[in-house]
């Protein structure tokens, strides 16, 4: 499902999607105390995102072909292991894989912790790329909504530290938007070939 809303001048559009999360109840203190400290994976994410499929030489310089083919190869091996090394630091974490409505504002889940709105949080996050983006988030708690098995769906606004953070969830969502619209538009013309075969076996 894909929705899209008109949110402080920009259209905001949200997915669903399923992705590994967790979240951490805070209190107000520590809160406050983490509101004026960027985590080290904000930047970490947005440089490493920055470096994967870059040009090594993209400054023109003029270089032996062999060299050049060795140095592609090797930059294609680091982008490769930095990508393992994301994805083995979240398999050790507390982040599970879960059905979310994620938009560049916030994010709506299930939750095993009780909240009450208004209330905040830190929520952990796993976005599929290359690297994989991990983002630490701090969030205001806007809604709670009982889902079952004593636990809650929460909608939570996320506090962005930086713009590296905003920047990240952004290009996430925006990207997975389009891949969306071109699934639903190609399962459409799909359906119609089915439909029109069908329809011709039953004449």
């Amino acid at each position: 499902m894909v929705e899209s809303t008109d949110e402080h001048g920009r259209q905001d559009f949200r997915v669903d999607d399923i992705i590994p999360i967790c979240d951490v109840k805070l209190t107000r203190e520590a809160f406050e105390i983490n509101k004026s400290k960027v985590g080290i994976k904000s930047r970490q994410n947005s440089m490493l995102q920055s470096m994967v499929g870059k040009d090594i030489f993209a400054d023109g310089q003029d270089v032996n072909p062999e060299i050049s083919g060795a140095l592609a190869a090797l930059d294609a091996k680091l982008n490769y292991l930095i990508g393992v090394n994301i994805l083995n630091e979240a398999s050790h974490s507390d982040m599970q894989e879960k059905p979310v409505n994620l938009s560049v504002t916030g994010v709506s889940f299930v939750s095993e912790n009780d909240y009450d709105a208004g209330e905040v949080s830190k929520i952990t996050l796993m976005l599929p790329s290359f690297p994989p983006s991990t983002l630490d988030l701090l969030a205001v708690i806007k809604r709670v909504d009982v889902a079952g098995n004593g636990r809650k769906r929460i909608g939570a606004q996320f506090y962005y530290r930086c713009d590296e953070e905003e920047d990240t969830i952004a290009k996430y969502v925006y990207r997975r938007h389009r891949e969306m619209i071109r699934a639903k538009s190609r399962n459409a013309e799909l359906d119609s070939e089915l439909g029109s075969e069908l329809g011709s076996e039953l004449k």
